[in-house]
């Protein structure tokens, strides 16, 4: 079945109205929730230390689901079926619980602290601060582009707005109430996202599949459009998407709050009896999600739906569009409007944390709170112009970010949990080097000028803690033959 001719399915003033409601019912409750916060730097970059199990779980939870989260489970589930969904959800489900107990070190380490990034600071360096931080902000823009880029392409489908328009307009959105409370907002934008996003996957996805013939066409979607991706394990089309998606996905989730401010920030946010909590009840809230729409790609490919390359990240919205009336694909975009206008703030609230206590700290001019939301002003710029760049894949994007994360992962583990074993020179120099050539082997792999993509993961994820404890235990023996 072609689904070209049924796009657009709306006037572009639609997709304008429904993200100007969704921006004034944002910007009320944020206004109306925050009312009496000062701007004091606690209250705006870690909203008081006061966020208890509820709030802590679902804005956890939100600051996991992006728009991977929402729009590749759905495409990995339509062209690689099963086994793309499982490599997908696998370590996106497991990565909160496992990084629970570490939030929790980090806030015992550093019970009034800001960043994990000023941690290293007093526990190596200036120059590993400014590594993790330089990090920090390149992920929170490939963040923030991925939110951008899916959402826009989502908008620019189903109502023919102007792609490059959608862009500016989201970015808009996001900061117009982040701007004000800083994390305070983003919490209170989260908690709604989770309720909104719960209520369109409940809703529209048992609907989708009735209209579509039921369970009968899900089971036949499970080997995706291909018909090759039914099993996990044991077939070469299974160790292809292992290979080209699986590794680097799972190996990126599993290392993602390591590279990402936002989970840090939330362990300083949350009160430190709910942190564990917070993060274990994250996972289920979380995962309900991507499984939910991965049944959609399913659902296209059972039905034997033909949609396009450039069309693919979209696979859900025009799956909902087939075989839903067009009321429902509105409830849908409201829903992603709700999903990925939330994390943007969430990305605004991580960069400001940074700017305004790590970037601050070093040129003490001017208040924290501004230097913070002029951190919210260049990643807005910056996000909106990498999600512009001619040709940009969600995917591609998608694990360029998971490689880039993945670095710091181990290396942060063992600097927590082992701090003896790794030096200043050991922690940043194995992280930059396998960093930076993880990353352009990755790249080259995906452009197809190798075959190295699959190595630069691995470099990537596991050579960083390799190659810093080689350094590390370098450096010792050397000064303690000097002495």
């Amino acid at each position: 079945m072609d689904v070209t001719s049924l796009f657009p399915l709306f006037a572009p003033s639609t997709g304008i109205s429904i993200l100007a409601v969704y921006g004034a019912f944002a910007l009320l409750m944020t206004y109306w929730y925050s009312r009496g916060y000062n701007d004091s730097k606690t209250s705006f970059l870690v909203a008081r230390r006061e966020l208890g199990t509820f709030q802590g779980s679902l804005s956890v939870a939100a600051a996991w689901l992006w728009a991977p989260g929402l729009f590749i489970s759905t495409q990995q589930a339509y062209v690689n079926g099963l086994v793309g969904l499982f490599w997908f959800c696998l370590g996106n489900f497991l990565t909160l619980g496992a990084f629970a107990y570490f939030a929790k070190r980090i806030r015992n380490n550093e019970p009034e602290g800001f960043t994990f990034s000023g941690y290293l600071r007093k526990r190596f360096s200036g120059r590993v601060q400014g590594l993790f931080v330089a990090e920090m902000l390149l992920l929170a823009t490939c963040a923030f582009a991925i939110n951008l880029l899916a959402g826009s392409k989502t908008v620019a489908v189903l109502t023919g707005i102007d792609y490059t328009l959608a862009t500016f307009l989201m970015a808009g959105v996001a900061i117009l109430y982040s701007f004000r409370t800083g994390l305070k907002a983003t919490v209170i934008t989260e908690v709604i996202k989770i309720v909104v996003v719960w209520t369109g996957v409940i809703i529209l996805v048992p609907w989708v599949i009735s209209s579509a013939g039921g369970w009968d066409t899900v089971i036949a979607g499970l080997g995706g459009r291909t018909g090759e991706g039914g099993q996990i394990f044991g077939t070469p089309f299974a160790w292809g998407v292992f290979t080209g998606f699986g590794a680097a996905a799972f190996l990126g989730h599993l290392g993602g709050p390591w590279g990402d401010n936002s989970f840090y920030q939330r362990a300083f946010a949350i009160k430190k009896d709910s942190i564990i909590p917070s993060y274990v009840l994250a996972s289920f809230v979380f995962i309900v999600v991507p499984i939910m729409m991965g049944l959609l790609g399913f659902v296209a490919a059972g039905a034997g739906l033909e949609i396009p390359g450039a069309m693919v990240g979209t696979t859900n919205a025009i799956t909902i569009a087939t075989f839903l009336p067009p009321a429902a694909a509105i409830v849908f975009v409201f829903m992603v409007f709700a999903g990925l206008v939330a994390i943007l703030d969430s990305q605004f609230a991580s960069v400001a944390n940074m700017t305004g206590h790590d970037i601050f700290n070093q040129f003490k001019g001017g208040s924290e709170i501004a230097w913070a939301r002029w951190g919210m002003i260049a990643l807005a710029v910056a996000g909106v112009a990498v999600a512009n760049i001619p040709g940009m894949q969600l995917v591609y994007l998608f694990l360029f970010f998971a490689v880039l994360r993945a670095a710091v992962w181990l290396p942060s583990m063992i600097a927590l949990l082992k701090p003896h074993w790794i030096t200043e020179q050991g922690m940043f120099w194995g992280i930059a080097i396998c960093a930076t050539v993880g990353e352009v082997l990755f790249v080259l792999g995906k452009l197809g000028y190798t075959d190295t993509a699959f190595q630069g993961t691995l470099i990537a994820i596991f050579g960083s803690p390799v190659l810093s404890l080689l350094i590390s235990q370098y450096g010792t023996q050397r000064k303690q033959a000097i002495a």
